[in-house]
């Protein structure tokens, strides 16, 4: 019989996976950043473009657009609390073009940073203890993907089965 190749970052999906507080408490402060997610994206860029400014160049100058991608972006990964694996595979993908870009692993840091700052001025008091640890879990699993793809910017091979219906499980 022979074994199965499964990549790691595959095989470690359920120490990743979040808790149902957690994923319950993203979901709760989404809602608040769903309601103002025009000045958050505009802090959100601003502060990014303060961490990293040659970052301006790859996103269009028109702010409405990159708000709606940042908000499009934040909607995925809160809606796939719940398919953590599919939501990699969307991440990863996003990595390795972001990559080809030239988009670099401190760049991808400041990115995760920026988004906790931002989310911490949005939320305020509501961003602390269990919720700030809720978001940075989550920011964490997203930047730690983006990693393992800036790295590798060919799809590792799994056994046909295996990742297509978790992936597509987000979709529905």
């Amino acid at each position: 019989m022979t074994a199965k190749f499964i990549p790691a970052s595959i095989r470690d999906l359920e120490a990743l996976a979040m808790t149902p507080q957690q994923i319950s408490i993203i979901q709760r402060d989404f809602l608040t950043v769903t309601a103002i997610s025009r000045p958050f994206a505009r802090v959100f860029y601003l502060r990014l473009f303060q961490l990293s400014p040659e970052l301006s160049r790859h996103f269009d100058s028109r702010s409405d657009y990159k708000g709606r991608k940042l908000n499009a972006l934040l909607g995925t990964a809160v809606r796939s609390l719940h398919n953590i694996d599919g939501l990699k595979v969307v991440v990863s993908s996003l990595g390795r073009r972001y990559t080809t870009q030239g988009i670099s692993a401190t760049q991808f840091k400041h990115f995760n940073q920026a988004l906790l700052e931002t989310l911490e001025m949005a939320l305020g008091d509501e961003f602390s203890g269990e919720a700030r640890a809720a978001w940075t879990s989550l920011s964490t699993l997203l930047l730690t993907t983006l990693l393992e793809s800036s790295t590798n910017t060919k799809l590792a091979h799994c056994p046909w089965g295996f990742e297509v219906p978790t992936a597509l499980a987000a979709v529905r």
